[in-house]
């Protein structure tokens, strides 16, 4: 019998690459139930996807608590030999099914949870989350993060005896096609370009500076695919700035599409604001998801950001306290020799894909479902 494993998500995960990349690793070997928000794509899976009845809007607390209640109620007859808690959200539900299962826990910790940037002007929000992740990681065999400074970072936080593992936050390797695709949905003429940043739209992602980068890049449009707390403040900044003709705010796309969509920009901004600690050390996956599509980028030249590009200069790296001009002629020197970028972009994707992640991820379920 194959060993059961569940993966636990708070979000959508039609939207989430790095639960899907997860599901469909162990749905090779194991019996992966993925426990989320959305209900199942059109197109077939290869593991059992199960959607949780939990509103969309509301404040997040009450809906976090309905998650957590809905889906323990749901698992209650459930057996697993293994829970993934593919975010800090769920580390508390995932504790639960190992009490009442006896399963073997990972903790997934996409980011430094203590400080996140979202709660960076909410201390006392801050610590109670750090204090509930201090007390239930304990709880998790092994832990997992996204990067090497994140490990290293995690480990001294919460006093771990282990040193996380780390799985990178890449895509699958593919070839996209380039094609017209954001220039016909926002009826961009052949003669401009497209800057693309893809991803949460919040604070700390550089959107306010990029509108006003525009002013200075006349034939240039910012596009925007992704949802969240700044998309008003964003088109509210591009009338003020009157660049609003040129800022198109598009939402959110599946995961499964990203690809494609990302792959007929020019630039993709991966600019990022040290607003917290953990964008002090982030190492974004949109900047791997810019690289499959070949796409080149401007980019923060934080530590694990500046790595990764001094490796592969398929973008230009630029401090994070750049104003809009600076960032207007990284943007200018990127747009000057696109072909060369696009090379190193291309050597970059053959590295940082998911087929290079995958035998980290299946030794650890093996050794844990042992």
């Amino acid at each position: 019998m194959r060993c059961r494993v569940a993966v636990l998500a708070f979000a959508d995960a039609t939207r989430d690459g790095r639960t899907l990349n997860i599901c469909r690793t162990l749905a090779a070997d194991f019996d992966v139930t993925l426990w989320n928000l959305a209900p199942a794509p059109n197109e077939p899976v290869a593991w059992s996807w199960r959607r949780l009845a939990v509103p969309s809007r509301g404040r997040m607390l009450w809906r976090w608590l309905r998650f957590v209640v809905v889906l323990l109620w749901k698992c209650r007859r459930e057996r697993y030999r293994l829970v993934w808690a593919a975010d800090l959200y769920c580390l508390l539900p995932a504790v639960v099914l190992r009490w009442r299962s006896g399963a073997r826990l990972v903790y997934d910790s996409r980011e430094l949870y203590g400080s996140l940037a979202s709660l960076a002007h909410r201390p006392i929000a801050q610590r109670l989350q750090s204090w509930y992740e201090r007390a239930l990681v304990r709880w998790a065999c092994r832990v997992v993060v996204s990067g090497e400074r994140d490990a290293d970072e995690l480990q001294r936080q919460l006093r771990l005896p282990d040193r996380p593992l780390v799985v990178l936050n890449v895509p699958f390797y593919a070839e996209p096609r380039r094609d017209d695709r954001l220039r016909r949905r926002c009826g961009i003429g052949t003669g401009e370009a497209i800057v693309l940043y893809q991803g949460v739209v919040a604070e700390g992602r550089g959107l306010l500076r990029a509108v006003e980068m525009l002013a200075s890049l006349p034939q240039v449009h910012l596009c925007v695919l992704g949802d969240g707390a700044l998309t008003s403040a964003v088109a509210e900044y591009a009338e003020q700035c009157s660049v609003a003709d040129r800022v198109h705010l598009l939402g959110s796309v599946p995961y499964s599409e990203l690809l494609e969509w990302t792959a007929s920009a020019d630039v993709g901004w991966c600019w990022i604001e040290p607003v917290s600690h953990s964008y002090e050390l982030a190492l974004p996956n949109k900047l791997f998801e810019y690289a499959m599509a070949r796409v080149p980028v401007v980019a923060s030249d934080l530590p694990a950001i500046a790595e990764v590009l001094e490796r592969f200069p398929f973008g230009e790296p630029v401090s994070p306290t750049a104003n809009a001009d600076e960032l207007a002629e990284a943007v200018a020197r990127v747009l000057s020799a696109p072909e060369r970028y696009r090379q190193w972009a291309d050597r970059a994707a053959r590295e940082f894909c998911y087929e290079r992640q995958q035998p980290v991820i299946c030794r650890l379920v093996e050794e844990l479902c042992q």
